[in-house]
């Protein structure tokens, strides 16, 4: 039982970087932003090769560069897309996908389709106080650090901005507001948020493999899904929102476990749980707003 409990904490603290980063994006700029995706790779290529290249350097700041390799490697994904939407004039969906299949390739060509990561030190295990969960530690420190910056953020006028761009995005046009920073900031940051899960993962499991973000948008939709079904709290926006949802989300995933179930048809039940969730809440809630498109 205490396993299974240290096995969803380990899970949501991997993910929840990309999480809030999808809170960024799905719930409060309210686009479908699938670069997120290519972000959680590109993160963990950018994160992999600094770890790689800096290695004889001190564990404690090594983690610090690499944290922020990551998180330059998602926001040049973020940054990309969202120019392609406010400069190209494109819609984001359109955008992300041509991201997508940019980033595809350039990943081919800088990085091998499965990079080990076995031979190399592990900055997560620093705090291995824990020895069947050795990264714990590190994780609930970079977690909380990130939590704590993003709560800050969203006390500060742009934190509000991106809740109101989700809202009415024609809002700032009539107060002399930067639209285009507000989008871009918004994307940048989720997507660079992405950035570190993507390596986090790829630590903890020891390789980087290129289609390992597959899947990650349906995920974080899943997650915010239920985090939104069961946080019922009237405000703008909510840190407790993602957190919830992906605690459930795991939870979820080692009971099925536990019972037998075969994980490679989880895709199946993701699918299925949004399903049936949305078919109550747009039944029982049949006034939406026009740009609530992904049910988050």
């Amino acid at each position: 039982m205490f396993n299974m409990i240290f096995v969803i904490l380990e899970q949501l603290l991997l993910h929840l970087p990309l999480m809030v980063g999808a809170y960024v994006s799905f719930a409060l700029l309210k686009v479908p932003d699938l670069s997120i995706e290519s972000a959680y790779v590109v993160g963990a290529i950018a994160g992999s090769y600094a770890l790689v290249g800096m290695s004889n350097i001190p564990m404690a700041v090594l983690i610090l560069i690499i944290i922020g390799a990551s998180f330059i490697g998602g926001a040049l994904v973020g940054l990309v897309s969202s120019l392609l939407t406010q400069k190209g004039k494109f819609p984001h969906l359109l955008s992300s996908i041509v991201a997508f299949g940019l980033f595809h390739g350039i990943n081919q060509f800088i990085s091998p389709a499965y990079m080990s990561l076995g031979t190399t030190q592990n900055p997560l295990t620093l705090f291995d106080a824990i020895p069947q969960h050795p990264e714990l530690i590190m994780l609930a420190l970079i977690g909380c650090c990130i939590m704590g910056m993003l709560y800050f953020l969203f006390k500060t006028q742009i934190g509000y901005a991106y809740a109101v761009y989700g809202n009415n995005p024609q809002f700032f046009k009539n107060y002399g507001i930067s639209t285009s920073f507000v989008f871009i900031s918004g994307v940048m940051l989720a997507n660079a948020l992405a950035g570190i899960s993507g390596y986090m993962f790829a630590q903890s499991n020891n390789f980087v493999e290129l289609n390992m973000g597959l899947g990650k948008a349906l995920l974080c939709i899943t997650a915010l899904i239920l985090g939104k079904g069961i946080v019922r709290i009237k405000k703008p926006f909510t840190l407790a929102l993602p957190m919830v949802g992906t605690a459930a989300y795991f939870t979820l995933q080692q009971l099925l476990l536990k019972v037998g179930f075969n994980l490679k048809y989880f895709t199946a039940v993701q699918a299925l749980l949004v399903l049936c969730i949305l078919l109550y809440t747009y039944h029982t809630q049949p006034q939406r707003p026009v740009n609530d498109n992904l049910g988050v």
